[in-house]
């Protein structure tokens, strides 16, 4: 391990220094960042969406969802009706192999309370797209045929697994109305191509962490070329629509645990969640919802009090329930 470390320490250096300088996000009513201008733009009505449930300080909408250039007002849409739909929670990489991370925790709760049937679907930490899909497919045969639509909710890997699923399993894809995004990395990531050694030489067979060492290799299947791939022989296979909730913090909002990578990313675009780079994070073809103002944990992960993680995230007001079930709200409305 300390040869390792020996090995990528200037590397570890530039990427401290430019965790340090990295340039502030523009402000409202810039251009929308490269590879957002391309999806179906429904900004408008997110945020029509999602002001009205934030409940804080005045000014907290403006906080939490950035206006770019571009956006057109639009009416509020109706509330979903909780009756007819079940939200499906996908964690990302890595989520489940730590005691003391709960993914989406604070939105089951806040959705249950509103009526939703919400549950979290278990993963594979360290398992392939693949063996995910199969994962999440036996826990939805499993699940009560009571007429209710799914809605999938899928956080960073979490969502590719989602989408696997989907073109495996066409017959869970009619049951399915769409597929939620927050921080999805529908295209990848360039972290994937620059750590898939360290990740091989150190996390995945590391016997520490909570989740089994996994099947095949999900950081492989995180680059960009794959995810590539994967569009290009899929893209008709997905019938229903994909929406993005984009995440691109300010520099100060960026967890302790992600200021290396967020320094590395920004090197190519301030535009970056400290994982992924903002268009990167839309699916061919698909539907924006808004850009929001947090890092890549915190868009899924509330808060964690225990030690060490309590050290290694930002501890940010950040309203995921409202965040997740506005974009529920503009899905349903957009049938």
């Amino acid at each position: 391990m300390m040869g390792l470390l020996r090995r990528h320490w200037p590397a570890l250096i530039a990427l401290l220094v430019a965790a340090c300088v990295a340039r502030p996000v523009a402000q409202d009513g810039t251009p929308l960042p490269p590879g957002l201008a391309d999806a179906d733009d429904l900004r408008g009505a997110y945020r029509a969406a999602l002001c009205p449930r934030l409940t804080g300080e005045p000014g907290e909408c403006q906080q939490m969802l950035r206006r770019f250039a571009g956006e057109r007002p639009a009416p509020r849409p109706p509330a979903a009706d909780p009756a007819r739909y079940r939200l499906l929670f996908v964690p990302g990489f890595l989520a489940t192999c730590f005691s003391g991370i709960a993914s989406f925790a604070d939105v089951v709760a806040a959705a249950r309370a509103a009526g939703y049937d919400a549950q979290v679907l278990e993963t594979g930490g360290r398992d392939s797209v693949a063996a995910n899909g199969r994962a999440l497919a036996a826990q939805i045969d499993r699940l009560p045929a009571d007429g209710r639509r799914l809605i999938v909710v899928g956080h960073s890997k979490g969502a590719a697994d989602a989408l696997q699923m989907i073109v495996d399993r066409p017959d869970i894809a009619r049951q399915v109305d769409a597929v939620v995004g927050i921080a999805a990395a529908y295209m990848g990531s360039p972290l994937a191509d620059r750590l898939h050694g360290v990740y091989r030489a150190t996390l995945s067979a590391n016997p520490m962490l909570r989740c089994p060492p996994g099947e095949g290799d999900p950081l492989d299947d995180l680059r960009p070329e794959r995810r590539r791939e994967w569009w290009s022989q899929h893209r008709h296979d997905v019938p229903m629509p994909v929406y993005s909730i984009v995440t691109v913090p300010d520099p100060d909002r960026v967890s302790p645990v992600l200021a290396l990578p967020y320094g590395g990313l920004s090197a190519i675009t301030p535009y970056n969640d400290g994982q992924l780079i903002a268009g990167d994070q839309v699916a061919p073809g698909g539907r924006l919802l808004g850009v929001v103002n947090a890092d890549h944990l915190t868009a899924a992960i509330p808060y964690p009090t225990r030690l060490p993680f309590a050290l290694m995230f930002r501890d940010v007001a950040f309203p995921r329930p409202a965040i997740v079930l506005a974009a529920i709200d503009v899905a349903v409305a957009q049938k």
